[in-house]
């Protein structure tokens, strides 16, 4: 784990020379605990666990009572998923050797793994006490053990004033700044990546982590400089090319977009996302056609991708492609089975070519697999009321409420129908009410699909009140 192998390339590689002769049957080797160590860590640096652990099994027949072979069984245990029984044997050898800060900084990374921060850190405070010379190389192991397991607080409690201790270390700046950029403090992130660029103005990965911070700040064309610098250190840098055309589109500049997303598929990445995001972005575009080609692309290349499926299904929708819209719907749904939001665009596209019957079916079939979406509910109440005179709203809900009496929908319909229908105030805020604390986030969708009751309820106080308490606002 801390020692790593690059540290003495010579040695280790003659070391573990031997041992291959010995695993390969050519010869019987004897090596003292130093070169089990080197061995090990060689393996376990490229995750060869298995040949780590034959190796620590041959040290081990020659070093029966070696505390630091025990302490690297405790690793393949950690490995195995056993961390109980590694941090039995480390919490043992810290009993029998309080002087090894490599002992504590494994226990340190056992108890963060199962979630024992305070353990963790008071380990990682004692391994520093006791590293000595060795405090910058420990310090980094802290820092990604704490990253690793999202305690980013803490990694800035010690990084912070180890990076005052060692400025010029970028390792240790990276993680910091990696940690800023969790705890969302982008303006100490920021500070922290420039610190690194002074090291080493050269680092791809800090210019491109520079962009993330400034996308989130919603300076994109700030970011976009950035990602232009790690792409002139490394112009197939996957994610700088990806995220340029991200940004990219967000500032309307769909041409330069598209180009991006073209270079990053040329570089032989994985292109699904990119004919996604090239289809959307030549819908906004206006190129509808060629928008279908990429949508058509992306389900060809991934028919399990169901966000193709829906940009694409939607497309058609929305520009009348009504025999292709229908095909694809009936595909989408053999490939997922009943999904409501394909059962939703099937229901769409069968309206387009006035099969009311297979719309009102395809909705009833969304509406029953979730009762809670008040899209759903709404489409299907009112395809219902249009296609039958007979079919009286009241009676409708009154029976949907008896089915789902938890369903925040249907609420939000028997108060829009208490409302509209009856001017029944009182009998609809109890609805309203009910529905707000069941799913305050479907509100904005209720006024946008009864625009009228929002001066309804700013012209009744009761009304008022009840919208109130769930908003920071007044309507």
């Amino acid at each position: 784990m801390h020692e790593s192998w690059q540290t003495n390339h010579n040695e280790i590689k003659e070391d573990v020379e031997r041992f291959e002769q010995m695993e390969n049957g050519e010869r019987e080797y004897y090596f003292d605990v130093h070169s089990i160590e080197n061995i090990f860590d060689f393996y376990a640096d490229k995750n060869q666990f298995e040949k780590a652990e034959r190796a620590l099994q041959l040290g081990f027949r020659q070093h029966p009572n070696s505390t630091s072979l025990l302490s690297k069984k405790a690793i393949i245990l950690m490995e195995k998923g056993d961390d109980q029984s590694a941090i039995e044997i480390m919490e043992g050898l810290i009993n029998l050797e309080q002087s090894n800060p490599e002992f504590y900084l494994n226990l340190g990374w056992a108890y963060l793994r199962n979630g024992f921060e305070d353990k963790g850190i008071e380990c990682f405070n004692k391994t520093l006490e006791i590293a000595f010379d060795e405090q910058e190389d420990y310090l980094l192991d802290i820092g990604l053990y704490l990253n690793q397991t999202e305690y980013y607080a803490s990694t800035i409690s010690f990084l912070e004033s180890g990076c005052q201790q060692f400025p010029d270390n970028e390792n240790l700046l990276f993680e910091l700044a990696f940690a800023y950029d969790k705890v969302g403090d982008i303006e100490n992130g920021l500070k922290t990546y420039d610190k690194l660029l002074a090291v080493n103005p050269f680092s791809e990965n800090a210019w491109y982590n520079i962009g993330i911070l400034y996308i989130k700040n919603k300076e994109l064309e700030t970011a976009n400089n950035c990602y232009d610098y790690a792409l002139a250190l490394n112009p197939s840098h996957a994610e700088a090319l990806f995220n340029k055309g991200n940004a990219l589109v967000h500032l309307g500049k769909f041409e330069d977009a598209l180009n991006c997303y073209i270079d990053y598929i040329s570089y032989g990445y994985e292109p699904l996302l990119a004919y996604h995001y090239m289809a959307d972005c030549l819908e906004q575009m206006e190129n509808i056609e060629l928008s279908v080609r990429f949508y058509r692309q992306c389900v060809q290349v991934d028919p399990g991708y169901i966000p193709a499926w829906l940009g694409y299904i939607s497309l058609l929708i929305n520009h009348e492609k009504n025999e292709e819209a229908l095909e694809a719907t009936q595909k989408s749904l053999m490939l997922s089975g009943e999904y409501s939001e394909f059962l939703y665009l099937r229901a769409r596209a069968l309206l387009l070519v006035n099969d009311i019957k297979g719309a009102t079916l395809a909705f009833e079939s969304c509406f029953n697999l979730d009762p809670d979406n008040l899209r759903n509910a709404y489409e299907l109440l009112h395809i219902k009321i249009a296609a039958s005179q007979r079919i009286n709203g009241d009676a409708l809900l009154k029976k949907w409420h008896k089915r789902f009496p938890e369903s925040a929908a249907v609420q939000y319909l028997m108060a829009a129908q208490f409302f509209l229908e009856h001017a029944a105030f009182a009998k609809g805020a109890k609805f309203l009410n009910d529905a707000l604390t069941a799913d305050p986030e479907s509100y904005e969708l209720f006024i946008e699909l009864y625009p009228e009751i929002e001066e309804i309820i700013q012209n009744n106080q009761e009304l008022n009140q009840i919208v109130i308490k769930y908003f920071d606002y007044e309507l």
